[in-house]
């Protein structure tokens, strides 16, 4: 069953302003956890896809950032 906008923010973190940490299960599988740099117009992007995302299912075959993300951390051979 799909998470909702809310639970997937459980898995996103603030480091400092213009990086944020996505922690390990936000993906399955996921060996490290996922580190991006943003703006805050990249800030505000990033979350209006994941919670576009939520919202839609993920039809059409479109993959928020913070999920790729994720799936890159979840590739065999990634170590931390």
């Amino acid at each position: 069953m799909p998470r909702t906008y809310g639970e997937e923010l459980k898995f996103i973190e603030r480091i400092n302003n213009h990086c944020w940490r996505i922690k390990k299960g936000f993906v399955p599988n996921m060996n490290v956890e996922g580190i991006f740099y943003v703006n805050s117009h990249l800030e505000k992007l990033m979350f209006e896809e994941l919670e576009n995302s939520t919202k839609f299912g993920g039809i059409g075959g479109f993959l928020p950032g913070m999920k790729q993300i994720g799936n890159v951390a979840a590739l065999p051979g990634i170590v931390g």
